[in-house]
């Protein structure tokens, strides 16, 4: 099935106009861009299953607010 999606885009592909080509290119651009993201994120998965309750729950306490306050400092 993957094959045939991919075969049937290429084709599609070839019979866009040349001056569509360049917003093609970035359409596609952005979509990767998002994938990339969204793997990213999620190699970040379960790589806090193994840590303590209690560590976990000082190392949560008042995160908007540390992340507030170091917004603040980066924008100056």
């Amino acid at each position: 099935m993957e094959t045939q999606i991919r075969n049937r885009l290429v084709k599609r592909i070839q019979r866009i106009p040349t001056e569509k080509l360049k917003e093609l290119d970035e359409f596609i651009s952005k979509l990767e861009a998002k994938t990339g993201k969204k793997e990213k994120n999620l190699s970040f998965a379960g790589s806090w299953s193994d840590m303590d309750d209690d560590l976990f729950g000082e190392f949560t306490e008042n995160l908007i607010e540390k992340r507030q306050r170091n917004r603040r400092r980066e924008n100056g």
